[in-house]
């Protein structure tokens, strides 16, 4: 009676950990009899039915839209920019299942957006399901807007939603679900450790090689002015003259404003066009110094090209550097950030992975660290949920045996969950646990009635040895077997609708409502679980010659037995 939810139990073990795991020491006894388990046909193909579950930072919730944002190298000006920009709407627009596009490159007169003028913003809007091409999904769009997209000069982007990405971005500052975090105390030291760390992350097996892209740190072109202040003395002007000559030519500044009804507009003063696109005869630039006399700019300052960084980070007190990566998919994200994690420390220590002298640190950051915080919480969560179960059951019984014999329908119930989660592909995230809590409160229903049933049978009855015990059970079964599974079909009717949906936020609702259906499908079996271990709990009892309520001890009975007008107890 207890083979075939024990083997339901062995199974949903290999769903959660993977048969590999869970069969690995019955292949070691069977070594030490001298059988190899791997030799039998079909055992390996079998074993590798559930491989584990993977685990998930969170459910991505269906947006209908992909925010793609990747960025170009910091040399680029921004009539490039814009030109790139252009070019990639167009081309992201030819893809058929792309309904609209909205491109965005720069940032708001803000310090809360520090986006530079090389970063593009690109909101991609899908078309209804309907409309897409056969065996089109969401990724294989993905894909298809980063290959067409994806043009010279342009770094890799990592597949993000809109409010997906703006999520990523303020809790870590990146543009991707994960990146290595590289502390340094110099800027040019951490371009070096970025491409080094990069370099390393390609060759990774759970890194998608295609969307590695580090930061480049010193990327950026500078026109470097330093004033030669004895020969700007002789004209009679400062440093700061100089500089704001310079400021003034090259940047512009504003002399007055206009207004034109409600609008108003600053009027700049700067150098023509011609003088300011034409860098190689920029110190040639003619300057009216304080005297009145006009020299040129190479006589007041020494005009030199050099390179510096685009964007400067710091991140607890340290400047940082972020290689941004997504996973290939072959593991979840946490096996992803600590294998990689992991192989960066054995690549420095082993010497393949090379820093520049000083301090250099790694982190990874990124949404996975939600899940982690998540898991914490869970890991007193989820016990304290089945200890609240177990006493809620000692209170009905006042039994703490019988509390058990009940109880022990929950981890059969939780082994269906997992096979439910594993055949329907679903990775392990806070949703998915969220659904296992909600099935620990009702999978011992049906366990509960039987158990009071029996209890309530057995009290009625003049128990007086084993086949009592049986028959009184066998009978209190049979009339409780048709309310528990009305009771199951009911509950696992009502999570069909959430099965099937598919509007905004489905994903969130299925990965909450698997567990449950997949528990109750399994749950019908606690029905014969807990009437063979109550059963066998009262005839151990029975047969130790312990006392009970249903039969008392035998002094008890020999004492009633004598009463005046007793009469002798039955057969």
């Amino acid at each position: 009676m207890m083979s075939f939810p024990l083997m339901i139990f062995v199974l949903g073990l290999g769903a959660w950990f993977g048969l590999p795991t869970v069969l690995r020491p019955l292949e070691k006894a069977a070594s030490w009899l001298g059988a190899n388990l791997n030799e039998v046909p079909g055992y390996v193909d079998a074993k590798h039915v559930f491989t584990g579950l993977k685990t998930d930072d969170w459910i991505a919730l269906d947006e209908g839209s992909w925010f793609y944002m990747p960025s170009l190298y910091p040399a680029a000006s921004f009539s490039q920019a814009m030109e790139t920009l252009q070019t990639q709407d167009v081309l992201i627009k030819g893809i058929p299942e792309v309904e609209n596009v909205l491109g965005k490159i720069g940032r708001v007169d803000s310090a809360l957006d520090p986006a530079p003028a090389a970063m593009v913003e690109t909101y991609v809007m899908l078309k209804p399901r309907d409309q897409w091409r056969e065996e089109m999904t969401e990724r294989k769009i993905w894909d298809e807007i980063n290959a067409v997209a994806t043009l010279p000069g342009v770094t890799p982007a990592s597949p993000l939603q809109p409010i997906e990405g703006r999520v990523v971005m303020l809790q870590s500052g990146i543009k991707a679900s994960m990146a290595v975090r590289i502390y340094g105390n110099d800027l040019k030291g951490l371009g070096q450790a970025a491409e080094a760390v990069a370099e390393q992350l390609k060759k990774h097996h759970l890194v998608n090689a295609g969307t590695v892209n580090p930061d480049v740190v010193m990327g950026k072109p500078y026109y470097e002015f330093d004033v030669d202040r004895d020969e700007a003395a002789r004209y009679g002007m400062s440093t700061m003259m100089v500089n704001q000559i310079v400021s003034a030519g090259l940047g512009g500044v504003d002399v007055t404003t206009t207004v034109e009804g409600r609008e108003r507009y600053p009027i700049q003063v700067r150098y023509v066009r011609n003088v300011r696109d034409r860098l190689d005869e920029l110190h040639r630039a003619p300057v009216v110094t304080h005297t009145g006399d006009i020299v040129p700019l190479e006589r007041l300052a020494h005009v030199s090209t050099t390179w510096g960084p685009g964007a400067i980070n710091s991140e607890d007190s340290r400047l940082v550097a972020h290689v941004m990566f997504s996973p290939s998919g072959a593991a979840g994200d946490l096996e992803t950030v600590d294998s990689v994690m992991q192989s960066l420390r054995e690549a420095r220590e082993n010497g393949t992975l090379k820093f520049p002298d000083g301090n250099f640190e790694l982190q990874a950051v990124g949404s996975f660290q939600n899940q982690i915080e998540a898991n914490r919480r869970l890991l007193w969560i989820v016990p304290a949920v089945i200890l609240i179960n177990l006493l809620l059951h000692y209170l009905h019984f006042r039994n703490f045996p019988i509390s058990l014999v009940v109880f022990a329908g929950i981890p059969f119930a939780a082994a269906g969950g997992m096979i439910a989660v594993a055949v329907m592909g679903v990775e392990m995230n806070t949703a998915m646990w969220v659904g296992f809590i909600a099935l620990f409160g009702i999978a011992a229903d049906d366990g509960i009635v039987m158990a009071t049933y029996m209890r309530e049978v057995l009290s009625r009855r003049t128990i007086r040895s084993v086949e009592d015990i049986r028959n009184a059970i066998y009978d209190a079964g049979l009339k409780r077997i048709r309310p528990c599974v009305m009771t199951t079909i009911t509950t696992m009717a009502a999570l069909v609708p959430v099965l099937m949906s598919t509007g905004r936020g489905a994903d969130v609702a299925r990965a909450m409502a698997l567990p449950v259906f997949g528990g109750m499908l399994v749950e019908p079996f606690t029905t014969f679980i807990v009437p063979t271990l109550y059963c066998a709990y009262v005839e151990f009892k029975m047969r130790a010659g312990l006392s009970d309520e249903y039969w008392g001890s035998e002094e008890e009975e020999t004492a009633t037995n004598k009463l005046p007008g007793a009469m002798p107890s039955a057969a």
